[in-house]
């Protein structure tokens, strides 16, 4: 699975994963760590510096640099 930009998204990264949009249960943008990716779904399991978890489209994210 690919970020915004293209680059392949791998576990343990850290993205920034955008304001939440209609279908979001998170209420901000973070940066977080891909902790699962769910090819069948195009998503990632994200977790937030909180230890909440987050299943966010992988188009959405961006490796945070």
């Amino acid at each position: 699975m690919t970020d915004t930009r293209g680059f392949l998204i791998e576990i343990g990264m850290e993205v920034v994963v955008p304001a939440p949009n209609s279908s979001d249960i998170h209420n901000f943008s973070f940066v977080g760590t891909v902790v699962d990716i769910l090819e069948d779904r195009g998503t990632a399991i994200v977790e937030d510096q909180e230890s909440d978890f987050f299943e966010i489209e992988c188009d959405r994210l961006t490796i945070n640099e």
